[in-house]
Protein backbone atom coordinates (compact mmCIF):
# COMPACT_ATOMS: atom_id res chain seq x y z
CA UNK A 1 0.00 0.00 0.00
CA UNK A 2 1.00 3.25 -0.65
CA UNK A 3 1.84 4.95 2.77
CA UNK A 4 0.59 8.91 2.51
CA UNK A 5 1.23 11.45 5.30
CA UNK A 6 0.34 14.71 6.48
CA UNK A 7 2.85 17.26 7.11
CA UNK A 8 1.53 19.98 9.87
CA UNK A 9 1.90 23.07 7.84
CA UNK A 10 -1.23 21.99 5.94
CA UNK A 11 -3.50 22.03 8.77
CA UNK A 12 -5.17 24.47 10.74
CA UNK A 13 -3.24 24.07 14.23
CA UNK A 14 0.22 23.40 12.37
CA UNK A 15 1.69 24.43 16.24
CA UNK A 16 -0.01 21.42 17.57
CA UNK A 17 1.60 17.98 17.16
CA UNK A 18 -1.75 16.64 19.15
CA UNK A 19 -4.08 17.88 16.83
CA UNK A 20 -1.75 16.80 13.67
CA UNK A 21 -1.72 13.15 15.06
CA UNK A 22 -5.03 13.05 16.09
CA UNK A 23 -6.32 14.87 12.43
CA UNK A 24 -4.03 12.35 10.38
CA UNK A 25 -5.59 9.18 12.64
CA UNK A 26 -9.16 10.55 12.00
CA UNK A 27 -8.54 10.76 8.06
CA UNK A 28 -6.74 8.07 7.85
CA UNK A 29 -2.80 9.12 7.00
CA UNK A 30 -0.26 7.26 7.29
CA UNK A 31 1.58 9.45 8.75
CA UNK A 32 3.03 13.15 10.10
CA UNK A 33 5.76 15.15 8.92
CA UNK A 34 6.36 17.40 12.16
CA UNK A 35 7.15 21.08 10.34
CA UNK A 36 9.55 23.63 12.56
CA UNK A 37 9.78 26.72 13.88
CA UNK A 38 5.81 25.78 14.59
CA UNK A 39 6.36 22.57 16.51
CA UNK A 40 9.93 21.68 17.42
CA UNK A 41 10.23 18.36 18.97
CA UNK A 42 13.07 19.24 21.95
CA UNK A 43 10.30 22.03 23.50
CA UNK A 44 7.32 19.38 23.31
CA UNK A 45 6.19 18.26 27.15
CA UNK A 46 7.40 14.32 28.31
CA UNK A 47 3.55 13.81 28.09
CA UNK A 48 3.39 14.62 24.56
CA UNK A 49 6.04 12.84 23.63
CA UNK A 50 5.04 9.52 25.59
CA UNK A 51 1.83 10.01 23.90
CA UNK A 52 2.85 10.78 20.63
CA UNK A 53 4.99 7.84 20.45
CA UNK A 54 2.09 5.27 21.58
CA UNK A 55 -0.06 6.70 19.01
CA UNK A 56 2.45 5.97 16.77
CA UNK A 57 2.98 2.41 18.14
CA UNK A 58 -1.14 1.87 18.21
CA UNK A 59 -2.00 2.99 14.36
CA UNK A 60 1.19 2.19 13.20
CA UNK A 61 2.12 6.19 12.48
CA UNK A 62 5.32 6.91 10.61
CA UNK A 63 6.56 10.60 11.67
CA UNK A 64 9.11 12.73 9.48
CA UNK A 65 10.44 16.19 11.11
CA UNK A 66 11.30 19.06 9.27
CA UNK A 67 13.73 21.66 10.12
CA UNK A 68 13.24 25.22 9.87
CA UNK A 69 13.95 26.14 6.38
CA UNK A 70 15.31 29.27 7.97
CA UNK A 71 18.47 27.44 8.84
CA UNK A 72 21.68 28.03 7.28
CA UNK A 73 24.54 25.24 7.59
CA UNK A 74 26.31 26.91 4.56
CA UNK A 75 26.75 30.26 6.33
CA UNK A 76 30.01 32.18 6.36
CA UNK A 77 29.56 33.42 10.00
CA UNK A 78 30.69 30.25 12.45
CA UNK A 79 28.38 31.18 15.37
CA UNK A 80 25.71 30.58 12.70
CA UNK A 81 26.78 27.21 11.76
CA UNK A 82 27.53 26.22 15.23
CA UNK A 83 23.89 27.58 16.81
CA UNK A 84 22.07 25.73 13.78
CA UNK A 85 24.19 22.48 14.18
CA UNK A 86 22.93 22.95 18.26
CA UNK A 87 19.43 22.82 17.24
CA UNK A 88 19.91 20.18 14.88
CA UNK A 89 21.46 18.07 17.28
CA UNK A 90 18.66 18.48 19.71
CA UNK A 91 15.93 17.96 17.20
CA UNK A 92 17.90 14.49 16.12
CA UNK A 93 17.85 13.40 19.91
CA UNK A 94 14.57 13.74 20.31
CA UNK A 95 13.57 12.32 17.18
CA UNK A 96 15.74 9.05 17.85
CA UNK A 97 13.61 8.62 20.31
CA UNK A 98 10.14 9.08 19.17
CA UNK A 99 10.58 7.04 16.27
CA UNK A 100 11.00 9.65 13.71
CA UNK A 101 12.46 8.44 10.38
CA UNK A 102 13.27 11.01 8.53
CA UNK A 103 14.80 14.76 9.24
CA UNK A 104 14.39 17.12 6.16
CA UNK A 105 17.00 19.66 5.93
CA UNK A 106 17.38 22.63 3.64
CA UNK A 107 20.81 22.98 2.01
CA UNK A 108 20.07 26.60 2.45
CA UNK A 109 20.54 29.98 1.40
CA UNK A 110 23.54 31.65 1.37
CA UNK A 111 24.47 33.88 3.73
CA UNK A 112 28.00 35.96 3.44
CA UNK A 113 28.28 39.52 5.89
CA UNK A 114 27.74 42.18 3.80
CA UNK A 115 26.95 40.68 0.55
CA UNK A 116 23.34 40.22 -0.81
CA UNK A 117 22.99 36.50 -1.41
CA UNK A 118 21.71 36.58 -5.16
CA UNK A 119 25.29 38.61 -5.66
CA UNK A 120 27.49 35.95 -3.90
CA UNK A 121 30.42 35.18 -6.22
CA UNK A 122 30.90 31.19 -7.11
CA UNK A 123 34.45 31.17 -5.11
CA UNK A 124 32.42 32.33 -2.28
CA UNK A 125 29.25 29.95 -2.89
CA UNK A 126 31.80 27.24 -2.89
CA UNK A 127 33.41 27.88 0.61
CA UNK A 128 29.85 27.82 1.65
CA UNK A 129 29.47 24.29 0.16
CA UNK A 130 32.42 22.93 2.36
CA UNK A 131 30.97 24.52 5.42
CA UNK A 132 27.78 22.79 4.34
CA UNK A 133 29.39 19.76 3.48
CA UNK A 134 31.27 19.29 7.14
CA UNK A 135 28.12 20.76 9.09
CA UNK A 136 26.21 17.48 7.47
CA UNK A 137 28.52 15.19 8.38
CA UNK A 138 28.95 16.36 11.94
CA UNK A 139 25.24 16.27 11.93
CA UNK A 140 24.68 12.85 10.36
CA UNK A 141 27.33 11.35 13.58
CA UNK A 142 24.07 12.34 15.74
CA UNK A 143 21.59 11.21 13.32
CA UNK A 144 23.94 7.67 12.98
CA UNK A 145 23.67 7.43 16.41
CA UNK A 146 20.04 8.33 17.19
CA UNK A 147 18.49 5.92 13.89
CA UNK A 148 17.47 8.88 12.00
CA UNK A 149 17.82 9.69 8.10
CA UNK A 150 18.83 13.29 7.06
CA UNK A 151 16.68 13.68 4.06
CA UNK A 152 18.39 16.99 1.93
CA UNK A 153 15.62 18.51 0.34
CA UNK A 154 16.25 19.49 -3.29
CA UNK A 155 15.30 23.04 -3.40
CA UNK A 156 15.43 26.06 -6.32
CA UNK A 157 18.36 26.07 -7.77
CA UNK A 158 18.31 30.04 -8.16
CA UNK A 159 21.06 32.52 -7.08
CA UNK A 160 21.33 32.98 -3.80
CA UNK A 161 21.34 29.19 -3.08
CA UNK A 162 23.86 27.12 -1.46
CA UNK A 163 23.09 24.52 -4.34
CA UNK A 164 22.04 25.28 -7.64
CA UNK A 165 21.59 21.81 -9.53
CA UNK A 166 20.47 17.69 -8.92
CA UNK A 167 24.23 16.83 -9.74
CA UNK A 168 25.36 19.33 -6.85
CA UNK A 169 23.14 17.57 -4.08
CA UNK A 170 23.59 14.51 -5.30
CA UNK A 171 27.47 15.17 -5.05
CA UNK A 172 27.12 16.36 -1.72
CA UNK A 173 25.59 13.33 -0.48
CA UNK A 174 28.09 10.94 -1.75
CA UNK A 175 31.08 13.27 -0.70
CA UNK A 176 28.77 13.32 3.02
CA UNK A 177 29.76 9.50 2.79
CA UNK A 178 26.80 8.56 5.74
CA UNK A 179 24.38 5.57 5.56
CA UNK A 180 22.53 8.36 7.80
CA UNK A 181 22.26 11.25 4.97
CA UNK A 182 20.24 10.48 1.49
CA UNK A 183 17.78 12.95 -0.43
CA UNK A 184 14.08 13.97 0.54
CA UNK A 185 12.52 14.37 -2.67
CA UNK A 186 9.94 17.40 -3.41
CA UNK A 187 8.64 17.04 -6.53
CA UNK A 188 7.34 20.22 -7.11
CA UNK A 189 10.56 22.09 -6.62
CA UNK A 190 11.96 19.18 -8.77
CA UNK A 191 9.45 20.71 -11.40
CA UNK A 192 10.10 24.37 -10.59
CA UNK A 193 14.03 23.40 -10.88
CA UNK A 194 16.21 20.81 -12.52
CA UNK A 195 13.17 18.57 -13.44
CA UNK A 196 11.10 15.86 -12.04
CA UNK A 197 12.34 12.58 -14.48
CA UNK A 198 15.66 14.02 -13.90
CA UNK A 199 15.84 14.25 -10.08
CA UNK A 200 14.72 10.50 -10.06
CA UNK A 201 17.41 9.32 -12.41
CA UNK A 202 20.13 11.55 -10.96
CA UNK A 203 19.28 10.69 -7.32
CA UNK A 204 18.24 7.24 -7.84
CA UNK A 205 18.54 4.89 -4.49
CA UNK A 206 19.82 8.16 -2.64
CA UNK A 207 16.43 9.07 -2.45
CA UNK A 208 14.93 8.10 0.75
CA UNK A 209 11.78 10.41 1.52
CA UNK A 210 9.32 12.16 -1.14
CA UNK A 211 6.93 15.07 -0.62
CA UNK A 212 4.51 16.01 -2.68
CA UNK A 213 2.40 19.08 -3.91
CA UNK A 214 1.87 20.19 -7.39
CA UNK A 215 3.28 23.53 -8.96
CA UNK A 216 2.58 25.87 -11.91
CA UNK A 217 4.86 28.45 -13.75
CA UNK A 218 7.62 27.87 -16.01
CA UNK A 219 8.64 24.50 -15.48
CA UNK A 220 12.26 24.27 -14.79
CA UNK A 221 12.83 27.72 -14.02
CA UNK A 222 13.52 27.68 -10.71
CA UNK A 223 10.49 28.91 -9.73
CA UNK A 224 9.80 29.77 -6.57
CA UNK A 225 6.05 31.02 -6.35
CA UNK A 226 2.95 28.72 -7.56
CA UNK A 227 4.37 25.89 -5.29
CA UNK A 228 2.73 23.82 -2.58
CA UNK A 229 -0.59 23.75 -4.42
CA UNK A 230 -3.34 21.15 -4.18
CA UNK A 231 -2.69 17.54 -6.46
CA UNK A 232 -4.41 17.91 -9.70
CA UNK A 233 -4.51 22.05 -9.58
CA UNK A 234 -0.63 22.60 -10.84
CA UNK A 235 1.06 21.41 -14.07
CA UNK A 236 2.73 18.17 -12.79
CA UNK A 237 2.42 14.91 -14.47
CA UNK A 238 2.37 12.57 -11.65
CA UNK A 239 3.43 9.24 -13.55
CA UNK A 240 6.99 9.09 -13.05
CA UNK A 241 6.83 9.96 -9.40
CA UNK A 242 4.15 7.63 -8.68
CA UNK A 243 6.59 5.05 -10.83
CA UNK A 244 9.19 5.28 -8.29
CA UNK A 245 6.48 4.69 -5.48
CA UNK A 246 5.55 2.05 -6.34
CA UNK A 247 9.06 0.78 -6.97
CA UNK A 248 9.76 0.70 -3.03
CA UNK A 249 6.53 -1.23 -2.60
CA UNK A 250 7.98 -4.32 -1.80
CA UNK A 251 10.81 -3.39 0.11
CA UNK A 252 10.29 -0.50 2.83
CA UNK A 253 8.11 1.69 1.34
CA UNK A 254 8.69 5.21 0.90
CA UNK A 255 6.16 7.88 2.87
CA UNK A 256 4.91 10.39 0.77
CA UNK A 257 4.95 13.73 2.60
CA UNK A 258 1.83 15.69 1.83
CA UNK A 259 2.78 19.57 1.63
CA UNK A 260 -0.56 20.87 0.10
CA UNK A 261 -0.08 24.04 1.90
CA UNK A 262 -0.40 27.32 -0.76
CA UNK A 263 -4.25 28.03 0.39
CA UNK A 264 -5.04 28.90 3.94
CA UNK A 265 -9.15 29.05 3.32
CA UNK A 266 -9.10 24.75 3.09
CA UNK A 267 -5.76 23.22 3.65
CA UNK A 268 -7.31 20.54 5.59
CA UNK A 269 -9.28 19.58 2.53
CA UNK A 270 -7.17 20.52 -0.14
CA UNK A 271 -4.71 17.78 1.67
CA UNK A 272 -7.55 15.40 1.44
CA UNK A 273 -8.14 15.78 -1.61
CA UNK A 274 -4.64 15.92 -2.86
CA UNK A 275 -4.14 12.37 -0.70
CA UNK A 276 -7.50 11.29 -2.52
CA UNK A 277 -6.08 12.11 -6.53
CA UNK A 278 -2.72 10.47 -6.22
CA UNK A 279 -3.85 7.10 -4.67
CA UNK A 280 -6.84 7.47 -7.96
CA UNK A 281 -3.62 7.92 -10.22
CA UNK A 282 -1.25 5.52 -7.88
CA UNK A 283 -3.44 2.59 -7.26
Amino acid sequence: MIEISVATSCLNSPESPRYAVEWAIEHGFNGVEFNAPEIYLSKQTLVDLKWMFEMSQQHELRYTHHFPPSALPGSHVPATRERDLEDFSQEIFVAGELGVEAMVLHPGRLHVPGVEREDVPEEDRAVSMSYFIDWVKDAAVEAEAAGVMIGLENMHYNPGWVIRSHKELADAVDEIDSPAVGITFDTGHAWGSGGIDAGIEIFGDRIKHVQTHDARGPEGAGNVRDQHMEIGTGLINWTSVGELVKSRLKTKPFIVAMETSARSDDREDQALRSRDVLRGLWG
